[in-house]
């Protein structure tokens, strides 16, 4: 894959660190106030040496490969934390092909599910999950993140090459999961990071990443992870959106190289931790992420945002492990404050 420009020194990074770790426990309103000359004294020298240098970012394509075996994969890619995209790697997967929107309407229609809206994190509802995908395509219609689906019906790993998931897995690893992303065309995801290696299965329709080294972080300067992922802040307005770029509000970026797939059906995406990335649906889509921990793995990736991540409250990553295994949906919930009375709610409606 070609290499990106490293353009942010080695004092600019640990000055932005210090006060990643600042925030963390002080919270940003806090930690800002505290050392807010030193930081915009920082940005502004940043700002000004990248203009000098004029040179601008470019976004590259992912590297595709076909036909490499599990050990040369994590070889190459893998243990190097490097982006690939395995071109038509589950195509002769049951999932792909047999999965569709109308397929899980008929099977598990009436099924409640939990959807959160991870845009506006307070937002959440109890719904069948008919009625998510009866109004996927409308004006109001919701994309569907993190359905459990193959933890509640396990049955569904036989739709995977789970051996050949697994043998790509580190030996010494904290965590598996599997996830179901379901959307229609246009349904996108934010600029976010996790600290999580991702086997992304294209299994329906096309979708488009552009991804970010976690070198960049300085230029994302998040706010404090969420429990299990950091996304980008609106302190500029809005959010910085990667197909729709404004780099007058949002002018480092400018600075930045990424990388950029439209993944088809059969495709397979690895993506590496703490790589930033947001997504766009070209069709009705889904797709399925088979994430794993392995921490020493993460901890090389990058030691002080997993070194925070150990150190999350809200939830702590010992509970968001365990309750992701039930539903990814129930650790936002945890974080903003609404778990119990989620559950407490759910309970009376099942005691009718």
């Amino acid at each position: 894959m070609k290499s990106y420009t490293k353009n942010i020194t080695k004092q600019e990074r640990l000055k932005f660190y210090f006060f990643q770790v600042i925030d963390h426990f002080l919270g940003r309103e806090k930690g800002f106030k505290l050392f807010e000359k030193s930081r915009r004294r920082l940005y502004f020298r940043l700002h000004e040496r990248l203009k000098k240098q004029s040179k601008l970012g470019e976004i590259h394509m992912i590297d595709r490969v076909r036909d490499i075996s599990e050990k040369q994969l994590k070889k190459d890619y893998i243990s190097k934390g490097i982006p690939v995209v395995i071109e038509e790697g589950a195509k002769d997967w049951p999932a792909v092909g047999k999965w569709s929107i109308d397929y899980f309407k008929e099977r598990y229609g009436e099924e409640e599910i939990l959807y959160v809206d991870y845009v506006n994190h307070s937002v959440f509802e109890r719904l069948k999950l008919s009625s998510i995908l009866d109004d996927l395509r409308g004006p109001n219609g919701k994309y569907y993140r993190f359905y459990p689906l193959l933890q509640r019906h396990p049955e569904h790993k036989e739709d995977f090459d789970y051996t050949w998931l697994n043998n790509c897995r580190h030996k010494i690893n904290w965590y598996e999961n599997f996830n179901v992303f379901i959307g229609a065309k246009g349904h996108n995801s934010p600029l976010h990071n996790s600290f999580s290696n991702n086997l992304f299965i294209q299994v329906a329709g096309e979708k488009e990443w552009i991804i970010y080294p976690p070198f960049y972080s300085p230029i994302f300067d998040p706010d404090p992870a969420l429990n299990m992922y950091r996304g980008t802040s609106e302190r500029q307005g809005k959010r910085f959106d990667s197909f729709n770029p404004d780099y007058e509000k949002h002018p480092l970026f400018r600075y930045m190289d990424g990388y950029r797939v439209v993944l088809k059906p059969g495709d397979i995406l690895y993506n590496p931790p703490y790589w930033w990335h947001t997504v766009v649906n070209h069709s009705d889509s889904i797709g399925v992420g088979y994430r794993w921990m392995p921490p020493l793995h993460c901890f090389k990736q990058h030691p002080v945002y997993f070194s925070l991540d150990l150190l999350v409250r809200k939830p702590p990553i010992w509970t968001a492990l365990k309750l992701s295994k039930e539903d990814i949906n129930l650790v936002q919930l945890a974080a903003i404050g609404k778990l119990e009375e989620y559950r407490k709610a759910k309970k009376i409606h099942h005691n009718g």
